[in-house]
């Protein structure tokens, strides 16, 4: 009986993890390119409403790498990484940016 319950337990604590680890999977399979000169912002919500707050001016080009996304009421955010290792966040909609999803 005591093995059971250890099982069910072990069981209920790895399916959020998974579920988690999928999510970040497919957030990390989205890529963007930079088209043009175009700002990288310090937070979800300054990316979705073109706050002042920006963190650098990205260059077309740019290599970045998605590691999250988030949703919002009205917006779509993604946090990003650039190959210098600096962390941000880009709007989809946002001019300057191509962002593919995958199929």
């Amino acid at each position: 009986m005591r093995k059971k319950l250890i099982v069910i337990i072990a069981v209920a604590m790895a399916i959020p993890l998974i579920i988690w680890g999928w999510d970040r999977y497919q957030d990390q399979q989205i890529k963007i390119f930079v088209d043009s000169a175009t700002p990288l912002y310090a937070s979800e919500i300054d990316a979705a409403y073109g706050s002042l707050k920006l963190i650098k001016t990205l260059k077309p080009g740019e290599k970045l790498k998605v590691n999250r996304t988030t949703y919002g009421k009205d917006y779509w955010a993604l946090h990003v990484e650039t190959d210098a290792g600096i962390h941000g966040w880009v709007a989809s909609g946002q001019q300057g940016l191509t962002i593919q999803r995958p199929k």
